[in-house]
């Protein structure tokens, strides 16, 4: 098995590893709000259950976190190494993932948020990845991060709904924390390679300073870029409303939650093995990505019109084959330029220092 290769493995372990965590804990959290104390917007009314206003301030303020995380990340992984943030973002993570356990009112969940800025080992394992393909294997060699979480939604659900029926929502929801800590922390410390055989312009830093000529120089990167934004926060406000409302509204229990998962687990294996590589072999990247949006604002136009469980999880299909390739398509244009520019500026900095 060829470097990138054994590389690209060791990728996808370290990422199917994470989003067992991830899935294991989306199974339960929605539960553990409800098991609330106190929220503002229901303290009057002598209400138990957090509002959807009340997730709402919980999710701004952890996507805010997220978003300074992903700046300060950047920079170390540029100093550091990508292994380093790793490292970082599983620990810090697996602390968030078991301390909500202990979270039993709004401001508790309200100020765990913060452990959100190491919330990123997602955009860490997409940064790694464009350093072992080109540009032409880039779209493939991401979708096959969604193998792994694919069989994350089907593992994750099924360990966290168990354990709950066998302890407690809160005892599996600590256990989750403590599970990606004695799994996936050592194996990056031990197996994942801190560099590995990348041409030094390809590897060049960038600079804070040099994030807005990028931009403003580059229609086709300022145009990805704000696609991606766009994708982001209708995918948030998509995740908002449909589970959190009206999966509250369907679901009976945590083998409910558990159908979801595995249907969008189903959805991304069918993407990977049978859509896209249909699509990508008839088409050129920028249909496919038309196509992909295309059924994503289907998707988000069905969620209104859906009056049962069973109609949700077709949407539910639907949203997650399309966004998967949306964001694999986006994700492709935004590194080709990005990279283009580091070789650019490195350059120009060579020549300066030769002259």
């Amino acid at each position: 098995m060829k470097r990138n290769q054994r590389i690209l493995l060791v990728l996808c372990i370290i990422y199917g590893l994470w989003n067992i965590g991830t899935q294991w804990t989306t199974t339960l959290l929605s539960f553990l709000q409800w098991d609330t104390i106190y929220s503002p917007t229901n303290f009057l009314l002598n209400l138990k259950v957090m509002t959807i206003v009340d997730i709402g301030y919980i999710q701004s303020f952890g996507s805010f976190c997220n978003a300074i995380g992903a700046l300060i990340v950047g920079q170390i992984a540029d100093s550091t190494g990508p292994k380093t943030m790793f490292l970082f973002s599983s620990v810090i993570i697996s602390i968030y993932y078991s301390a909500l356990a202990f979270a039993k009112c709004w401001y508790s969940f309200f100020f765990l948020q913060l452990l959100r800025v190491g919330y990123q080992l997602d955009a860490t394992a997409e940064m790694y990845l464009a350093t072992i393909t080109t540009e032409r294997e880039r779209t493939s060699a991401l979708m096959r991060l969604t193998v792994p979480q694919a069989l994350a939604m089907l593992l994750g659900p099924m360990f966290a709904s168990q354990l709950a029926i066998k302890t407690s929502l809160r005892a599996s929801q600590f256990i989750c924390g403590i599970a990606l800590t004695v799994t996936l922390t050592p194996f990056i410390y031990y197996v994942l390679p801190q560099t590995h055989n990348v041409p030094k312009l390809a590897t060049a830093r960038l600079r804070p300073q040099d994030y807005l000529p990028m931009i403003k120089h580059n229609v086709a990167l300022r145009e990805g870029i704000f696609l991606r934004g766009l994708l982001i926060a209708a995918y948030i406000c998509y995740e908002l409303i449909s589970r959190n409302f009206l999966l509250r509204s369907f679901m009976q229990g945590p083998n409910d939650s558990a159908k979801v998962l595995t249907v969008m687990g189903a959805s991304l294996l069918v993407v990977q093995f049978l859509l896209l590589p249909y699509l990508q072999r008839r088409f050129y990247p920028r249909t496919v990505l038309i196509i992909s949006l295309i059924g994503l604002s289907c998707a988000y136009s069905l969620i209104n019109f859906t009056t049962d469980f069973n109609q949700l999880l077709v949407v539910i299909a639907l949203q997650t084959a399309c966004y998967a390739i949306a964001y694999a398509e986006s994700y492709t244009q935004i590194t080709r330029y990005v990279v283009a520019f580091k070789i650019r500026s490195n350059k120009t900095s060579v020549y300066k220092e030769n002259h």
